[in-house]
């Protein structure tokens, strides 16, 4: 690499490694889920007490089975229905990212996780909800978890898959500032605070010199 590819890619790595400074809280928005949860909920508890207290009404003599079986059933699912609701509501407004230059704090950890530890992400989006994977780099952790468990359906929490080298984390509605992030902002949030990272990480490698200074200037405030 002759001089002015050393310089171009010096001024290259030292614009991607500044990245965004900001703080930014990632929330979830699930009353539209919840209201429609609790909807179907009474709808199935309706239609199954009435199958449950149809013989008695009709005065069934036999046969009743043909009845309390489904009308059971229905009650079942009313509930399972009603406690997801109230497992929605609770995940409404609850903060699922908060963003710095340094890390991503998940609502499940006792502290952030550096953006090193990570390589990349994607987003997938699925029948009214999205999910964000982060691929954890090879050599890496990401500790601080808190272990995911039925209790998590009421909160965005983040779990770690196939085998660690994996984080995945589900959203209904990711919100900033009160505005709903579509998948291509949050897409570009998240990649500025990654890009920034792996740039930081390239200059430790190639110019650690350089990057020795601009964690200094940064540390200072200048």
């Amino acid at each position: 690499m002759d001089d002015a590819s050393r310089a171009a890619l010096l001024s290259e790595l030292q614009a991607q490694a500044d990245g965004p400074q900001q703080r930014h809280e990632i929330h979830e928005r699930a009353s539209g889920q919840a209201l429609c949860s609790a909807l179907g909920a009474a709808l199935l508890l309706f239609i199954g007490g009435w199958l449950v207290s149809l013989p008695s009404i009709i005065h069934m003599r036999s046969a009743q089975w043909l009845c309390w079986v489904p009308g059971a059933l229905l009650l079942a699912a009313g509930l399972a229905l009603l406690a997801c609701a109230e497992a929605f509501s609770r995940r409404n407004g609850r903060r699922a990212m908060l963003l710095t230059a340094d890390g991503v704090q998940f609502a499940n950890a006792r502290e952030a996780t550096p953006w090193d530890c990570f390589d990349a992400f994607e987003i997938q989006q699925h029948h009214l909800r999205l999910a964000l994977v982060f691929s954890v780099m090879a050599g890496q952790r990401v500790q601080g978890l808190t272990p995911p468990c039925f209790k998590s359906l009421a909160a965005p929490d983040a779990r770690l898959v196939a085998a660690g080298m994996r984080l995945r984390l589900w959203l209904f509605n990711p919100m900033l500032d009160g505005r709903r992030l579509d998948i291509e902002e949050l897409t570009e949030l998240l990649y500025a605070y990654l890009q920034a990272a792996q740039a930081r990480r390239t200059l430790g490698k190639l110019f650690p010199e350089v990057q020795r200074f601009s964690a200094v200037r940064h540390s200072t405030g200048q």
